[in-house]
């Protein structure tokens, strides 16, 4: 019943929010189009940046409200724009569109999106109601591996804490990457510890593990330290099975990695040495890179926006919380960060945590490796275009590392500690999006 409510809670706040206003939510919705007719890797024309071609629908569509209201933060839609929106329809002639910046993305991770566009055809939809099934679709299947984490290992106070911020919250009603990526790594998390615990599931836990890792890190590169959970697994249970899916995650994820370096091509930055050039220099130089984290970090200007950014800067950057929000919120963080090391217990699967702690710290580093050498103009002072929504899923694995999950003394803390976060995360979030859009 509870994950039926926030099912239609989520519908009923996603309404609120008009389309394409998370940041690059087209390139997203392009992509899943170009996979839904088949098209699953990507072309990169002379003188284009990588891509593929879209109905002119879409397009329409996209631009109605992409042009008109993302990062304008006093636009609205009149009332003949929205109807003009609705009533474009698929089948127009298509034409190139480039997303370059979805070329480093498996394409399997788009599946509920590609599945609603396609469903929207096939049931002659409008292009708007098709868009609408996809944001159904993804949200459906944000709960449904969310409630699966907790049916396998309730997530700690913290990690549910955070999935309630904000800017969590924005990203899980919209049809990107973020949402779904951050509810894998959930259950990836609870998979894993659970699998430490020999309380069964046996191949299908290894199976179900080793699968998520793949999705997340063909999906989202800084997450590819989350490789080491089925050969911790392995090692602990003395399996030669999750050694054995470990290697294959290995070997397919580096696999696409490489394949999707080597054949992306983003126009959209101008720069003089390649993704390879820049990652080796960085290799050859690690003390430049942590200078130019360090850097990053000490700008009061930066370190500003992360926080910020990361407890909620919705739409295309455009559109900030109240300002008693940011100060607030962290320090419901802090709260729940406490309750979650109140219920733990210290030495329960303690190497395994420090494991995903280590695994935290690896991934936040490479959110920075990962826009240096692909966004950022070399020689670099600071890395250019980190957002705090980023550090989301490593902050998610830290919880994890905190403290043992499914504590009996977390069941007291649960309940009170996340109904006065959820609180004020929950009307900044609907009083941002009413203000903002209506």
């Amino acid at each position: 019943m509870l994950w039926l409510l926030l099912l239609i809670a989520g519908c009923a706040l996603s309404s609120l929010i008009p389309p394409v206003q998370s940041p690059d939510e087209h390139s997203h919705l392009m992509r899943a189009y170009m996979i839904s007719r088949g098209h699953w890797l990507l072309e990169t024309p002379p003188g284009a940046s990588t891509g593929g071609m879209v109905d002119q629908g879409l397009l329409q569509f996209s631009d109605a409200y992409l042009s008109t209201i993302a990062t304008r933060a006093d636009a609205r839609l009149t009332p003949a724009q929205k109807a003009q929106a609705e009533s474009l329809r698929w089948g127009q002639e298509e034409r190139f569109f480039p997303v370059p910046g979805t070329g480093y993305y498996l394409p399997v991770v788009y599946a509920p999106h590609a599945a609603a566009l396609f469903a929207g055809r096939a049931l002659d939809l409008t292009v708007a109601n098709s868009y609408r099934l996809a944001r159904l679709f993804t949200w459906g299947l944000c709960l449904g591996l969310l409630a699966a984490a907790f049916r396998i290992l309730a997530p700690p106070v913290l990690a549910v804490a955070l999935l309630l911020l904000p800017m969590t919250a924005f990203q899980l009603l919209s049809p990107t990457l973020d949402g779904l990526t951050t509810c894998l790594a959930v259950l990836a998390l609870s998979l894993f510890l659970r699998g430490l615990r020999n309380e069964g599931g046996g191949a299908a836990l290894s199976w179900a593990l080793s699968l998520c890792v793949l999705v997340l890190a063909t999906s989202r590169i800084q997450l590819m330290p989350l490789v080491a959970l089925p050969f911790f697994l392995a090692w602990r249970r003395s399996s030669a099975r999750d050694a054995w899916l470990g290697a294959a995650v290995l070997a397919l994820s580096l696999g696409w990695i490489g394949y999707a370096l080597l054949n992306t091509v983003d126009l959209r930055v101008t720069r003089t040495h390649g993704t390879g050039e820049l990652l080796r220099y960085y290799a050859m130089r690690p003390g430049s890179f942590v200078q130019v984290i360090e850097n990053s970090l000490a700008d009061p200007a930066l370190s500003r926006f992360y926080a910020d950014s990361f407890i909620g800067i919705l739409g295309w950057l455009d559109t900030r919380l109240p300002a008693f929000a940011y100060p607030l919120l962290w320090a419901g963080l802090a709260v729940c960060a406490a309750a979650t090391l109140a219920a733990a217990s210290p030495r329960e699967q303690l190497a395994a945590r420090l494991l995903v702690l280590a695994a935290a710290a690896a991934s936040a580093m490479m959110v920075f490796l990962a826009l240096l050498v692909t966004w950022t103009v070399h020689p670099a002072v600071t890395v250019a275009g980190v957002q705090g929504r980023y550090f989301v899923v490593p902050a998610i694995m830290a919880a994890y590392a905190l403290g043992a999950p499914d504590a009996q003394r977390a069941r007291f803390l649960r309940l009170p500690v996340l109904g006065l976060f959820s609180a004020p995360a929950l009307y900044a979030l609907v009083a941002t999006v009413w203000a903002r859009y209506h």
